[in-house]
């Protein structure tokens, strides 16, 4: 007797539900049980994958810009997705907004703020001779944190994902992660456990890169609330917020209110908007803007070094970094190509490519410069925001540079407001992703959704207890290094891309007539 086919099982008989969730309903079992033993697992996990796959992600993602690149200067870039019909379903400025707001999600509200402070302290080994906390160390400091939210991750998270699934959608094939093993391997293995291994791993991988996010906004509320008088910030509060926060998201999408992301995505960039204007009418502007120029340019003539130095820096520095920020976005990369192939049907690869790759890492580092640039000019003139990191961790940066702005009372509650809505957004449309995944379901069960939503809070809430429990309540180690593990599964999935992304679009192209 045949199987049934998979569109007409039961959503909790689906096999890639199980493989997704039996790996993270273990760790859950396990840090329950044993925190310190949690706590080994990703440390140890974290260290040997960065070591053994660091190289490789790094090569991987300087060809996946190129590849990108060069199919979009090419005669296939005019290639249109979904089919030489397909009409665009969103303005060009919708769609660029919804591509920010889900793709860059919380993480890169918390980082703006955070990282340049960081590498503005200590320099990257890249920058030999560069003196931290001195003026000097102002465009590398910017230009590591382009290296990490610019061209090379926003062309990771979405360009040959998206090319990949958008060319065999056209063929019939489903959206779903083991698509991208179509003429990768035989067609028994696609639609046999191999594909539900990619799409079971692919969810976890996806789940991972959105608790980080929900994990950092949560640190950063708390520590917001623990500067109110009877408040104090802690494991406790950092706990709740999750809770609250992941009450906000998962009403959300069991309601299945996916129009509500377009509304949202519009509200953040309106207020990023206004954010960035204030930042530069009331804060030191033109220093911003004459930084975030020489910043780039110093990030342009650097790029192949920083983004290709191999782990023999001091203190494990590419690991703690970069390796770190590859492996978060190859993560994520699976199902945000999924998302953005749904959002991008009519729009040429010549589009997607510039969106993607182009103008939404230059709206990022502008942002980056904005905001934590703010933050280096303080540190110069005395402002203690390093001591502020240096007691509080990444969490404090935000509302330390906020603190010390002009009507600061207007600025902090749109801040936290902002990372608040970016954060739901992103859960929002993963939590929906996941199910839509593992069910088969273009529109999955609102209990499935609830779900994988109550899944990434549960996971958040181990996570930082996994480093406050232990002693270390600003930790975001655990977090980073969960991350980190399970990019590992969807590798080869993304690998497969740099192959068959350039391959099938120029095979549509020559039928099209277009090459």
């Amino acid at each position: 007797m045949s199987e049934m086919p998979s569109s007409q099982r039961s959503w909790w008989r689906q096999p890639p539900l199980w493989v997704g969730a039996i790996p993270l309903l273990i760790f859950l079992l396990v840090s329950a049980v044993d925190l310190a033993l949690a706590k080994h697992f990703t440390e140890n996990g974290k260290a040997v994958i960065s070591d053994a796959l660091g190289g490789v992600w790094q090569w991987m993602v300087a060809l996946l810009f190129l590849i990108a690149l060069v199919l979009a200067i090419s005669p296939v870039g005019k290639l249109r997705l979904g089919g030489a019909e397909a009409k665009p379903s969103l303005k060009f400025f919708d769609w660029c907004a919804v591509l920010i707001c889900t793709l860059l999600a919380g993480g890169g509200v918390f980082w703006s703020a955070a990282e340049p402070l960081f590498h503005f302290q200590t320099p990257s080994p890249i920058f030999k001779g560069i003196e931290g906390g001195t003026a000097a160390a102002v465009d590398p400091a910017l230009a590591v944190s382009f290296l990490h939210w610019g061209f090379l991750a926003w062309a990771l998270v979405a360009t040959t994902t998206t090319i990949t699934f958008s060319l065999l959608e056209q063929q019939g094939e489903s959206l779903r992660p083991r698509t991208l093993l179509v003429n990768i391997v035989p067609r028994s293995w696609v639609d046999g456990p191999l594909g539900h291994l990619a799409d079971g791993l692919s969810v976890v991988a996806a789940i991972a890169g959105t608790v980080g996010p929900l994990g950092f906004l949560s640190l950063q509320l708390s520590n917001a609330a623990g500067k109110l008088p009877g408040i104090t910030d802690s494991a406790g509060l950092q706990s709740l917020v999750v809770v609250l926060l992941t009450a906000v998201f998962a009403t959300s999408t069991v309601s299945g209110i996916q129009k509500g992301i377009k509304w949202l995505s519009e509200v953040n960039v309106w207020l990023t908007l206004a954010m960035a204007a204030g930042l530069l009418l009331l804060g030191p502007g033109l220093w911003l803007i004459q930084h975030f120029f020489s910043g780039f340019l110093t990030y342009l003539i650097h790029l192949p070094q920083m983004a290709l130095t191999p782990n023999l820096a001091p203190d494990d520095w590419i690991n703690g970094w970069t390796v770190f920020y590859w492996g978060w976005f190859l993560g994520y990369a699976p199902l945000m190509g999924l998302f953005t192939a749904g959002v991008s049907r009519g729009r040429s690869i010549r589009e997607l490519v510039l969106a993607v790759a182009i103008l939404c890492p230059i709206v990022t580092n502008l942002w980056f410069t904005l905001l934590g640039g703010t933050g280096l000019h303080m540190e110069l003139e005395g402002g203690g925001i390093a001591e502020a990191l240096a007691q509080n961790g990444a969490a404090a940066a935000l509302l330390s540079i906020l603190s010390q702005l002009p009507l600061s009372v207007l600025f902090i509650p749109v801040g936290l407001v902002l990372v608040v809505l970016f954060m739901c957004t992103s859960a929002d449309s993963m939590s929906y992703a996941a199910a839509m995944v593992v069910s088969g379901r273009n529109e999955p069960p609102a209990l499935l959704r609830l779900f994988w939503a109550l899944m990434i809070g549960s996971l958040t809430i181990v996570l930082l207890r996994i480093g406050s429990g232990l002693g270390d309540s600003t930790s975001i180690d655990a977090l980073q290094a969960f991350i980190v593990i399970t990019a590992v599964p969807v590798t080869p999935l993304v690998l497969a891309t740099l192959w068959s992304a350039p391959r099938l679009a120029w095979k549509e192209a020559r039928r099209e007539g277009l090459s």
